[in-house]
This record gives C-alpha cells, structure tokens and sequence, in this order.
C-alpha cells in the first residue's frame, strides 16, 4: 500500500505568528482609540506607533517570505 501524500504544506514556517502580529497591531490600535478618547493623543502616541511597527513587521516578513518562494523557483 503506498503512502499517503500529505497536502499541507511542509515548510516549517507557520503562518501563525503573521495572525498574531496582525491581531496584536489591531488590539494595540483599538487601545490606542481609546486611550486618545479619554486621555488625550499625547499620551496614546506611543500605542500608535507600536500598532503601526507591528504592521511594517507583517509587511517586512511576508516580503521576506515571498522573495523566498521567488528564489526557489
């Protein structure tokens, strides 16, 4: 009997970590809203600008990912 072929992928990237970065650049965002609302954008400044470093991190590595897959055709 021959083996099964396996139709996930197999590299050892998980795409996992790119939901958490979104979802924590989402949630940082959404904190930032708030925290603006209630105390003012000078003190939410730094909640923004994390929220946005993690989407530039998303980018950065699905960039990174896809130069990958472009080499090794």
């Amino acid at each position: 009997m021959p083996p099964k072929k396996n139709n996930k992928n197999n590299s050892t990237e998980s795409p996992k970590p790119n939901f958490i970065i979104i979802g924590l650049a989402f949630a940082f965002f959404v904190i930032g809203i708030h925290q603006s609302i209630t105390v003012g954008f000078e003190y939410s400044y730094w909640i923004f600008m994390l929220s946005i470093s993690l989407l530039l991190l998303h980018r950065y590595l699905k960039q990174k990912k896809q130069q990958k897959q472009d080499s090794k055709k």
